[in-house]
């Protein structure tokens, strides 16, 4: 059996039909809290789905971890790679080399087209773990394609001829700014080789075999991907080359601490990071915005806890004679305030409940089904990304509960404040 306060807080949130007004008012604090939670409880959700979406994207082309010399020397990783598969965690390890280029598109008759700054990539083409995110980017072509070997036609000095060329992948956006279908050729230049007067600048052709697309230009619009052989022949001992190792780990969380393990494996002259360091300034920034979104959404659920208290204390007021008759019956002082603290608990926990799962809901609406449309071409994202997280739907329950248990505090105290002598002899 429920205890006596509950039920005459029960009693006391059902409006007698001169209070009307006390009800309404009730029932606009349990829509406010309703309205607070549900907002806010979305809000974190498409934040959060947001903030794993971008770092799914970013890590399609970043390992977690990225190892190099810090001289810039040339060294053999076959020990070390060794070494770190063996580390709990890790997927795969597999060398890199990374250089600026340019890239030159061909035009009929074999003039040269379109030139762009870009980004080579050389990484081993098969059984390489570390590429298995870039396969879910590709719109066109295949993985299989970078060092794949393809005939294409090409013109050289006006006569057309056919020819062995190495496939590349690159972004979409570089591409259509170059003016290249897939199988096209096109020619890698290295740029510091053009300054040399005594040697012949170093470039190679090879043929597009497949288009990346995440959404992110500093990628689609730069980036080529070929194979670690083909990179090396082309580059030779350029002086903007980087090499190294790059890693793959199950939980991209643990990337920092897998990090410290690498770096002592690796010892002194080894340059060791993970993508929280490199991409800090960006993820520290959306969770400030989702921190930021969270305390602005949860002034909703404060203002329906203003209206709680205006509420409580009306209904205060309508029972001064009910809490006095309690007080001279013997109810305590810590009674009769728990009347209040049950009202505005059974406000909050009713809103909250409604508001959270309403969210809950529509926010798994949104994301199976893709509700909100957006415009590729403007936004990272074809549509708005939610991801549900128990803890988050916690957090905002725990959150309005606090608010509403707060605001029912001061209309509590003016309750058993009440002095049952003085509203007896005078009402």
């Amino acid at each position: 059996m429920l205890p006596f306060e509950y039920l005459i807080g029960l009693r006391y949130l059902r409006a007698r039909r001169q209070e009307r007004f006390v009800s309404m008012i009730a029932k606009i604090s349990l829509g406010g809290v309703m309205l607070g939670t549900f907002v806010l409880t979305v809000v974190l959700a498409v934040m959060t789905g947001l903030q794993e979406d971008l770092r799914q994207r970013l890590l399609s082309f970043t390992p977690e971890i990225t190892i190099a010399r810090s001289d810039g020397a040339s060294w053999s990783s076959a020990n070390l790679e060794r070494l770190i598969r063996s580390i709990p965690g890790v997927v795969g390890v597999a060398p890199f080399i990374s250089s600026q280029v340019m890239a030159v598109s061909g035009a009929l008759g074999g003039a040269p087209g379109y030139v762009s700054g870009a980004v080579v990539r050389g990484v081993m083409p098969h059984d390489n773990p570390v590429l298995a995110e870039l396969g879910g980017t590709l719109t066109e072509g295949g993985l299989d394609a970078i060092g794949a070997k393809r005939q294409v036609e090409v013109t050289d000095r006006g006569e057309r001829r056919k020819v062995m060329l190495a496939g590349v992948v690159m972004g979409r956006s570089l591409a259509f700014d170059l003016g290249i279908r897939l199988g096209d050729p096109v020619t890698i230049i290295s740029p510091t080789s053009l300054g040399a007067a005594a040697s012949a600048p170093r470039l190679k052709r090879f043929a597009v075999g497949g288009f990346f697309y995440s959404g992110m230009a500093e990628y689609d619009s730069s980036l080529v991907f070929m194979s670690l052989d083909d990179g090396r022949i082309l580059l030779g001992n350029d002086p903007q080359l980087q090499s190294g190792l790059e890693v793959r780990v199950s939980d991209p969380m643990a990337a920092p601490a897998i990090g410290r393990q690498i770096r002592a494996l690796a010892g002194a002259g080894f340059e060791v990071s993970n993508w929280t360091e490199t991409n800090s300034s960006l993820f520290f920034a959306l969770a400030q915005e989702k921190l930021a979104y969270f305390l602005i959404t949860l002034l909703i659920v404060l203002v329906a806890a203003f209206n709680i208290v205006a509420t409580l204390v009306m209904v205060v007021m309508e029972r001064r004679k009910e809490i006095a008759i309690l007080q001279a019956m013997g109810a305590r002082s810590r009674s009769i305030a728990a009347i209040f603290m049950f009202d505005g608990a059974a406000l909050g926990v009713a809103g909250t409940v409604l508001g959270v799962g309403a969210g809950f809901v529509t926010s798994f609406l949104i994301g199976r089904y893709h509700l909100i449309r957006l415009p590729p071409e403007v936004f990272i994202v074809s549509a708005v990304p939610v991801r549900l997280y128990p803890l988050n739907f916690l957090a905002v329950a725990a959150a309005a509960i606090a608010l509403c248990l707060c605001a029912a505090i001061y209309p509590a105290l003016r309750a058993r404040s009440l002095s049952p002598v003085e509203v007896i002899r005078y009402e």
